[in-house]
């Protein structure tokens, strides 16, 4: 009998369009919506496109290298995973396919703390890889401390604090308003590296989210662990200052993809503004949202990015295809970069810089 032939992705609104179909609809909202009106996490997108290059010509571009290091490690391109949690609603793997992924594309993960695989599993299955542990500032300290220890006995090589959602409420699109997690989790949905509290009941888990948590908190961290800590969710650049102020390592530019809050501006028309407000201080920044291109990845280098991180289109691939979906959407994803380097005049990442891009409104100016 014949094989099936294999559906053929060629960009990451295919995988978009074949997850469409293969993920339970009342999960749609969590992995396709937004928040209220959705304009952060349409924008997060559309920003993209009010980006225009300068090309340099007539350089030797006969090869390209597309590595880089993010915190002192090399990657084989500055494209990391993002976290996103109960990953199980897209694939039975879950996260565990991601860090399959992972290891042949040689780039970071970021493990989510409400991951339906648990720290162990993840090094059990795929034991080189390079992983960041996400974590959030919790009410109960031990749950943050349990995971902090845990990810550095499996080797984890970094801590990203998430320091954007304050409180657990959040409003879906209209769309989606009926949808959600539910108030009882499916038992493949339960984030199992929380201890000490019942992962069953998804109103447990939310109250646990510490809306007092301060600056003294990322202090806090760093007195337990020694890893690079990464602190995720900075739009702007007095708080990239005062994160750098309390030991921050590395900055995540991020709006939580639109999923939390609303009408925050795209991550990319921020991110120079925080790079700028950190310069000379050694502190790496990278951002989240929006990336569907790897002119994109070009777009976000330019302006000032270390590397960037992926989010959505990683589920789409998850859904489509397992760990193979999601590595041929990192493919994809680096095959276009390589080609706009090369449009750019540019044979490695370094050669990336500022004058390369600029907003439309503005290009007048830059002739």
């Amino acid at each position: 009998m014949a094989r099936p032939q294999q559906t053929k992705y060629a960009s990451l609104e295919d995988f978009k369009n074949g997850a469409s179909s293969k993920i339970k609809s009342s999960y749609s909202g969590y992995i396709f919506g937004g928040c209220n009106e959705m304009v952060t996490m349409r924008d997060n997108v559309e920003a993209f496109r009010r980006y225009r290059f300068l090309p340099q010509v007539l350089r030797d571009v006969s090869s390209i290298d597309v590595s880089t290091t993010v915190l002192g490690q090399p990657v084989a391109c500055p494209i990391g995973i993002s976290p996103t949690g109960f990953l199980k609603m897209a694939h039975e793997d879950g996260e565990k396919a991601l860090a399959k992924a992972s290891i042949p594309s040689n780039i970071v993960m970021i493990l989510s703390i409400w991951s339906t695989n648990t720290i162990e599993d993840i090094v059990d299955v795929a034991p080189t890889g390079l992983y960041w542990m996400q974590i959030q500032l919790l009410k109960d300290k031990r749950i943050t401390e349990n995971i902090v220890r845990r990810a550095v006995a499996a080797g984890f090589k970094a801590i990203v604090v998430t320091v954007d959602q304050p409180i657990p409420k959040r409003k879906l699109a209209t769309k989606y308003d009926k949808q959600g997690l539910g108030i009882q989790l499916e038992s493949h949905l339960r984030p199992i590296n929380l201890k000490y509290i019942d992962t069953s009941d998804i109103q447990v888990i939310d109250s646990q989210i510490d809306g007092a948590a301060t600056w003294k908190d990322l202090r806090w961290l760093k007195s337990i662990t020694s890893l690079p800590i990464v602190v995720k969710g900075i739009l702007t650049g007095a708080d990239a200052k005062r994160a750098v102020q309390n030991g921050a390592d590395a900055i995540l530019v991020s709006n939580h993809g639109g999923r939390q809050f609303d009408y925050l501006p795209a991550t990319i028309d921020v991110l120079s503004d925080v790079v700028a407000a950190v310069e000379g201080s050694g502190v790496e920044v990278y951002m989240d949202g929006g990336i569907r291109r790897g002119t994109d990845v070009l777009k976000a280098l330019a302006r000032g990015a270390r590397a960037v991180f992926i989010g959505r289109p990683i589920i789409w691939g998850l859904a489509c295809n397992g760990h193979e979906g999601v590595r041929q959407v990192i493919d994809i994803l680096k095959d276009e970069f390589s080609t706009a380097m090369a449009f750019m005049g540019c044979s490695t990442t370094k050669e990336i810089v500022s004058p390369m891009v600029v907003h439309e409104k503005n290009i007048g100016s830059k002739l």
